[in-house]
């Protein structure tokens, strides 16, 4: 800039000459204050160039990290899509589990075992084919969903010993917990198909899925386990209706042909409640018929939990006598939740089941000696459910045998349960567990006293961890 000062001044040598040297000054000073204006000026122009070349540059990087980012997605979402992976969602628990059982005199874990457990003492009730102390508590599942275009739902729950399949000897050694499909059809239908589990009550099998370690006394003994067949599902706003028709408990009969109808309706009230209604209709052995309505209801707002349930049913020639029974029951729970992690639960049964000797579509009364209680398979003569507190007495046994014109009643049941849950983590739960039960009856055989009472006591704790 010096030498462009220096040109001007020599283009106009006489002005220059013959101003005043103090004018001179004062031109000079001027220009230099211009010069560095305009050095400031291309300095912020040579900035501004260098700060576009670098964006440029940047966003070019940008581009070409997106276009290999979008490139290796679509490539992984093919590969997904080839490998059947898409749209796949993998769950699970496990949940060991202990149980002290006091009129059975046991202490142990239980994890895995089957529904037939025999306890070692080989007293009365020990092989009784489905016990509330080793029911669905103590196992791990795994499930396999599957979503495909067009909304077409594919469904495998796999539960080793423990599975709806194997309980109660249904389909002995079977793993299936649930198989079904979903297909929509417009309008709000979808298709089913496969085996599904009940659609009783407001509790759940599956040990994520409730907030106490044993069942209920109606979802253990009144209501059914799954149903294997086809149905429909309608979804209307805040209405669902769902029916499946097919063999109840079982993957297939062959004794008669007459099949099973379990449905269920649910109302949304809102966020917080929800109400419904289900039963099941049938003849599930040849010579018999069930039926059974019941309603439930839940609320969950905040740290409160309630859900209720109430029910009543039939059971043609399905008494302890071979003759007709019925049953009412209700259960309700309660849960609050002090802490984030800690919550409180508390749990009331009951089962009123006595006409000629009573009996559920859940209970199997054991060939016995009915002057001793004690199992003799091949006798021809009954007793009551020993391990789990239902159908008569032994002492109500033989006064009937004794005098027929007595009649037989069975065993009315109740239970109150109280639970304490602890949230170690995001998917990791320690539930607490006192039960105790009751009975109208001296049907609990005590092992170390070798007699009947009418009460029993079960201690429970279980370790769930989901994913």
């Amino acid at each position: 800039m010096k030498k462009i000062v220096l040109a001007i001044a020599m283009a106009f040598p006489a002005a220059a000459f013959a101003q005043s040297a103090k004018d001179l000054k004062a031109e000079l000073e001027a220009l230099k204050i211009q010069v560095q204006q305009l050095e400031a000026m291309v300095e912020k122009v040579s900035a501004k160039a260098d700060m576009n070349a670098a964006a440029g540059a940047a966003d070019s990087d940008m581009k070409a990290e997106f276009n290999r980012v979008k490139l290796n997605s679509e490539s992984m979402s093919e590969q997904l899509e080839a490998n059947g992976l898409k749209g796949l969602k993998v769950t699970g628990y496990m949940d060991p589990t202990y149980i002290m059982n006091q009129r059975q005199n046991t202490s142990s874990f239980v994890f895995m075992k089957n529904f037939g457990d025999q306890n070692s003492h080989g007293g009365p009730g020990s092989n009784a084919s489905y016990a509330y102390d080793n029911a669905f508590l103590g196992s791990a599942l795994i499930s396999f969903e599957k979503e495909m275009e067009g909304g077409t739902k594919w469904l495998l729950e796999l539960m080793p010993h423990k599975s709806a399949g194997d309980g109660g000897g249904y389909n002995s050694n079977s793993i299936v917990n649930q198989a079904f499909v979903t297909i929509p059809m417009g309008s709000g239908n979808k298709f089913i198909a496969g085996q599904v589990g009940s659609w009783q009550g407001y509790e759940f099998q599956r040990a994520d899925m409730k907030k106490t370690v044993t069942g209920n006394l109606l979802f253990d003994f009144t209501g059914p386990t799954f149903m294997t067949g086809v149905g429909l599902d309608h979804l209307d706003g805040k209405w669902e209706t769902k029916a499946i028709v097919g063999n109840l408990n079982n993957g297939r009969i062959t004794d008669h042909r007459s099949p099973t109808l379990h449905w269920r309706v649910d109302y949304t009230m809102d966020e917080f409640t929800g109400i419904g209604a289900a039963g099941l209709h049938g003849k599930p052995v040849d010579g018999t018929s069930l039926n059974y309505g019941e309603l439930d209801a839940s609320f969950t707002r905040g740290d409160i939990t309630m859900s209720g349930q109430i029910e009543a049913g039939q059971f043609k020639r399905g008494s302890f006598t071979g003759e007709d029974t019925n049953w009412f029951g209700l259960s309700a729970l309660a849960a609050y939740k002090f802490t984030p992690r800690l919550e409180g639960v508390v749990r009331g049964d009951y089962i009123r089941n006595e006409k000629n000797g009573g009996g559920t579509p859940n209970l199997t009364f054991p060939e016995c000696d009915q002057s001793t209680g004690f199992p003799q398979a091949g006798s021809g003569t009954l007793c009551g459910d020993a391990r789990n507190g239902f159908g008569p007495s032994l002492t109500a046994i033989q006064a009937f045998n004794a005098d027929p014109s007595v009649g037989l009643k069975g065993t009315n049941r109740s239970a109150l349960t109280l639970g304490m849950n602890y949230t170690i983590s995001s998917n990791a739960l320690l539930k607490f567990e006192l039960r105790h039960d009751h009975a109208s009856q001296d049907v609990f055989y005590d092992v170390k006293s070798g007699t009947y009472k009418n009460n029993n006591t079960l201690l429970g704790v279980s370790t769930l961890v989901k994913f």
